[in-house]
């Protein structure tokens, strides 16, 4: 449902992409985590983005995307 973190920490974010067996990870939400983002802008291999920001590049640069519940009904929205 949702992909969100209790403290702003690089490490955290870093052991749950880890624990979910991802090497990078583009992750689209319906509205930007402040948390997410700060702990995701020194991961390289980690890219938080809005649903509105999804192009297909980035769903090509990542070998892996996650994606909320939230974020697909934008992106379904968006291109109805």
């Amino acid at each position: 449902d949702q992909f969100t973190l209790d403290a702003p920490k690089t490490k955290l974010l870093a052991q749950k992409v880890k624990d979910m067996g991802m090497d990078s990870v583009l992750i689209i939400t319906d509205k930007l985590d402040e948390n997410l983002v700060l702990s995701a802008r020194n991961l390289p291999n980690v890219l938080v983005i809005e649903a509105r920001q999804a192009d297909p590049v980035s769903l090509l640069r990542f070998n892996n995307t996650l994606i909320t519940k939230g974020a697909v009904a934008k992106i379904e929205e968006i291109l109805a």
